[in-house]
Protein backbone atom coordinates (compact mmCIF):
# COMPACT_ATOMS: atom_id res chain seq x y z
CA UNK A 1 0.00 0.00 0.00
CA UNK A 2 1.20 3.56 -0.47
CA UNK A 3 -0.03 5.85 1.48
CA UNK A 4 0.39 10.42 0.62
CA UNK A 5 1.01 12.74 2.95
CA UNK A 6 0.91 16.52 1.53
CA UNK A 7 2.14 19.57 4.30
CA UNK A 8 2.65 23.21 3.75
CA UNK A 9 5.77 24.38 2.12
CA UNK A 10 5.90 26.45 5.66
CA UNK A 11 4.11 26.48 8.69
CA UNK A 12 4.58 28.76 11.96
CA UNK A 13 2.64 28.57 15.24
CA UNK A 14 2.65 30.32 18.40
CA UNK A 15 1.14 33.63 20.03
CA UNK A 16 2.26 36.58 17.70
CA UNK A 17 3.51 34.55 14.53
CA UNK A 18 1.66 37.18 12.43
CA UNK A 19 4.67 39.21 12.87
CA UNK A 20 6.96 37.02 10.66
CA UNK A 21 4.50 38.23 7.50
CA UNK A 22 6.96 40.73 6.21
CA UNK A 23 10.08 38.30 6.16
CA UNK A 24 8.29 35.95 4.26
CA UNK A 25 6.29 37.71 1.89
CA UNK A 26 10.03 39.38 1.06
CA UNK A 27 11.22 35.93 0.82
CA UNK A 28 9.11 34.94 -1.82
CA UNK A 29 9.19 37.84 -4.01
CA UNK A 30 5.57 39.30 -3.37
CA UNK A 31 4.61 42.72 -3.31
CA UNK A 32 0.98 43.62 -3.02
CA UNK A 33 -1.49 41.76 -0.84
CA UNK A 34 -5.07 41.17 -1.22
CA UNK A 35 -6.80 40.09 2.29
CA UNK A 36 -9.65 38.01 2.22
CA UNK A 37 -11.56 38.05 5.08
CA UNK A 38 -15.13 38.73 6.69
CA UNK A 39 -16.64 41.99 8.00
CA UNK A 40 -17.11 40.84 11.30
CA UNK A 41 -13.32 40.01 12.17
CA UNK A 42 -13.00 43.50 11.08
CA UNK A 43 -15.73 44.97 13.23
CA UNK A 44 -13.68 43.17 16.11
CA UNK A 45 -10.52 44.63 15.48
CA UNK A 46 -8.96 40.51 14.74
CA UNK A 47 -8.08 41.49 11.15
CA UNK A 48 -6.58 44.92 12.21
CA UNK A 49 -3.91 42.72 14.25
CA UNK A 50 -2.37 41.61 10.57
CA UNK A 51 -3.56 44.73 8.82
CA UNK A 52 -1.12 46.56 11.21
CA UNK A 53 2.12 44.73 10.65
CA UNK A 54 1.57 44.96 6.92
CA UNK A 55 1.47 48.47 7.22
CA UNK A 56 4.35 49.03 10.02
CA UNK A 57 6.64 46.96 7.14
CA UNK A 58 5.36 49.33 3.98
CA UNK A 59 3.38 46.23 2.44
CA UNK A 60 0.39 47.32 0.28
CA UNK A 61 -2.87 46.20 0.20
CA UNK A 62 -6.22 46.07 -0.90
CA UNK A 63 -9.26 44.23 1.59
CA UNK A 64 -12.12 42.00 0.18
CA UNK A 65 -14.27 41.44 3.05
CA UNK A 66 -17.51 40.40 1.39
CA UNK A 67 -16.86 36.67 2.37
CA UNK A 68 -20.42 34.89 3.75
CA UNK A 69 -20.26 32.26 5.70
CA UNK A 70 -20.62 28.61 3.84
CA UNK A 71 -19.14 30.83 0.86
CA UNK A 72 -21.42 30.79 -3.05
CA UNK A 73 -20.00 30.67 -6.31
CA UNK A 74 -21.37 34.51 -6.72
CA UNK A 75 -18.66 34.87 -3.86
CA UNK A 76 -15.86 33.49 -5.30
CA UNK A 77 -16.97 35.84 -8.53
CA UNK A 78 -17.07 38.82 -6.55
CA UNK A 79 -13.83 37.69 -5.41
CA UNK A 80 -12.21 37.11 -8.55
CA UNK A 81 -13.49 40.41 -9.73
CA UNK A 82 -11.84 41.92 -6.98
CA UNK A 83 -8.59 40.39 -6.84
CA UNK A 84 -8.21 41.02 -10.32
CA UNK A 85 -8.97 44.59 -9.99
CA UNK A 86 -6.28 44.66 -6.78
CA UNK A 87 -3.35 44.54 -9.06
CA UNK A 88 -2.32 42.41 -6.27
CA UNK A 89 0.14 39.44 -6.50
CA UNK A 90 -0.68 37.23 -3.64
CA UNK A 91 -3.92 36.68 -0.83
CA UNK A 92 -3.78 36.81 2.93
CA UNK A 93 -6.69 34.49 4.20
CA UNK A 94 -7.67 35.36 7.67
CA UNK A 95 -10.50 33.80 9.16
CA UNK A 96 -12.38 30.61 9.60
CA UNK A 97 -13.22 28.25 6.89
CA UNK A 98 -14.89 30.41 4.89
CA UNK A 99 -12.52 33.35 4.32
CA UNK A 100 -10.03 30.59 3.57
CA UNK A 101 -12.22 28.20 1.55
CA UNK A 102 -12.75 31.24 -0.35
CA UNK A 103 -9.24 32.41 -0.85
CA UNK A 104 -8.20 29.30 -2.26
CA UNK A 105 -10.88 28.93 -4.90
CA UNK A 106 -10.15 32.53 -6.01
CA UNK A 107 -6.53 31.58 -5.88
CA UNK A 108 -7.07 28.55 -7.47
CA UNK A 109 -9.72 30.05 -10.48
CA UNK A 110 -7.33 32.91 -11.47
CA UNK A 111 -4.38 30.54 -12.54
CA UNK A 112 -6.03 27.18 -13.60
CA UNK A 113 -2.89 25.73 -11.96
CA UNK A 114 -1.23 26.23 -9.20
CA UNK A 115 -2.33 28.62 -6.90
CA UNK A 116 -1.11 32.02 -6.70
CA UNK A 117 0.31 32.17 -3.32
CA UNK A 118 -1.61 32.08 -0.22
CA UNK A 119 -0.75 32.93 3.39
CA UNK A 120 -3.50 31.92 5.78
CA UNK A 121 -3.96 32.86 8.86
CA UNK A 122 -7.09 31.03 11.12
CA UNK A 123 -8.99 32.27 13.57
CA UNK A 124 -10.81 29.38 14.79
CA UNK A 125 -8.92 25.87 15.61
CA UNK A 126 -11.75 23.78 13.78
CA UNK A 127 -10.97 23.64 9.93
CA UNK A 128 -7.27 23.36 9.11
CA UNK A 129 -7.71 25.00 6.09
CA UNK A 130 -4.67 26.39 6.58
CA UNK A 131 -3.05 23.29 5.92
CA UNK A 132 -5.39 21.03 3.92
CA UNK A 133 -5.69 20.65 -0.57
CA UNK A 134 -9.28 21.00 0.09
CA UNK A 135 -12.16 23.43 -0.15
CA UNK A 136 -15.99 23.87 0.13
CA UNK A 137 -18.18 26.29 -2.29
CA UNK A 138 -21.84 26.52 -2.59
CA UNK A 139 -23.84 26.46 -5.81
CA UNK A 140 -26.61 28.32 -4.79
CA UNK A 141 -28.34 27.74 -7.98
CA UNK A 142 -28.33 23.84 -8.13
CA UNK A 143 -28.53 23.81 -4.08
CA UNK A 144 -25.37 21.59 -4.09
CA UNK A 145 -22.18 21.87 -2.40
CA UNK A 146 -18.97 21.29 -4.09
CA UNK A 147 -15.95 19.90 -2.88
CA UNK A 148 -13.06 20.76 -4.19
CA UNK A 149 -9.48 18.67 -3.55
CA UNK A 150 -6.48 19.86 -5.78
CA UNK A 151 -3.17 19.51 -3.96
CA UNK A 152 -2.42 22.88 -6.21
CA UNK A 153 -4.51 25.20 -4.09
CA UNK A 154 -2.89 24.46 -0.58
CA UNK A 155 -1.86 27.39 1.23
CA UNK A 156 1.92 28.45 0.87
CA UNK A 157 2.22 29.40 4.26
CA UNK A 158 0.31 28.46 7.74
CA UNK A 159 0.83 31.23 10.12
CA UNK A 160 -1.34 29.38 13.21
CA UNK A 161 -1.51 32.99 15.81
CA UNK A 162 -3.41 32.03 18.99
CA UNK A 163 -4.00 35.52 19.59
CA UNK A 164 -5.80 35.56 16.65
CA UNK A 165 -8.77 33.62 18.32
CA UNK A 166 -8.44 35.20 21.55
CA UNK A 167 -11.70 37.23 20.91
CA UNK A 168 -13.43 33.72 20.15
CA UNK A 169 -16.93 33.96 22.09
CA UNK A 170 -16.52 30.66 24.51
CA UNK A 171 -19.17 28.72 22.23
CA UNK A 172 -17.26 28.99 19.37
CA UNK A 173 -13.69 28.48 20.97
CA UNK A 174 -15.60 25.25 22.39
CA UNK A 175 -17.56 23.97 19.07
CA UNK A 176 -14.55 24.82 17.01
CA UNK A 177 -11.72 22.33 19.48
CA UNK A 178 -14.54 19.85 19.26
CA UNK A 179 -14.82 19.93 15.25
CA UNK A 180 -10.73 19.69 15.34
CA UNK A 181 -11.70 16.56 17.66
CA UNK A 182 -13.47 15.40 15.52
CA UNK A 183 -11.34 15.36 12.69
CA UNK A 184 -8.51 14.04 14.79
CA UNK A 185 -11.03 10.70 15.46
CA UNK A 186 -11.85 10.80 12.08
CA UNK A 187 -8.13 10.55 10.74
CA UNK A 188 -7.27 8.00 13.26
CA UNK A 189 -10.19 5.70 12.65
CA UNK A 190 -10.60 6.07 8.36
CA UNK A 191 -9.49 3.10 6.50
CA UNK A 192 -6.58 4.98 5.20
CA UNK A 193 -4.95 5.75 8.49
CA UNK A 194 -1.34 4.70 8.83
CA UNK A 195 1.92 5.23 11.35
CA UNK A 196 2.37 8.90 10.27
CA UNK A 197 -1.03 10.04 10.13
CA UNK A 198 -1.80 8.30 13.85
CA UNK A 199 1.26 10.05 15.14
CA UNK A 200 -0.57 13.51 14.40
CA UNK A 201 -4.20 12.13 15.49
CA UNK A 202 -2.94 10.77 18.41
CA UNK A 203 -1.07 13.92 19.59
CA UNK A 204 -4.28 16.15 18.37
CA UNK A 205 -6.10 14.19 20.50
CA UNK A 206 -4.27 14.49 24.06
CA UNK A 207 -3.69 17.86 23.79
CA UNK A 208 -7.18 18.99 22.86
CA UNK A 209 -8.26 16.43 26.31
CA UNK A 210 -5.58 19.22 28.16
CA UNK A 211 -6.19 22.20 26.81
CA UNK A 212 -9.56 23.20 25.34
CA UNK A 213 -11.41 23.87 28.49
CA UNK A 214 -8.20 26.00 29.43
CA UNK A 215 -8.88 27.69 25.74
CA UNK A 216 -12.90 28.11 26.51
CA UNK A 217 -12.38 29.52 30.18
Amino acid sequence: MINRFILNEVSYFGPGAREVLPKEIARLGLHKAFVATDKDLIKFGVAEKVLSVLREASIPYEVFSEIKPNPTVSNVKAGLRAYAASGADFIIAIGGGSSMDTAKAIGIADTKKKSVPIIALPTTAGTAAEVTINYVITDEENHKKMVCVDPNDIPAIAIVDAELMYTLPKSLTASTGLDALTHAIEGLITKNAWEMSDMFEIKAIEMINRYLETAVN
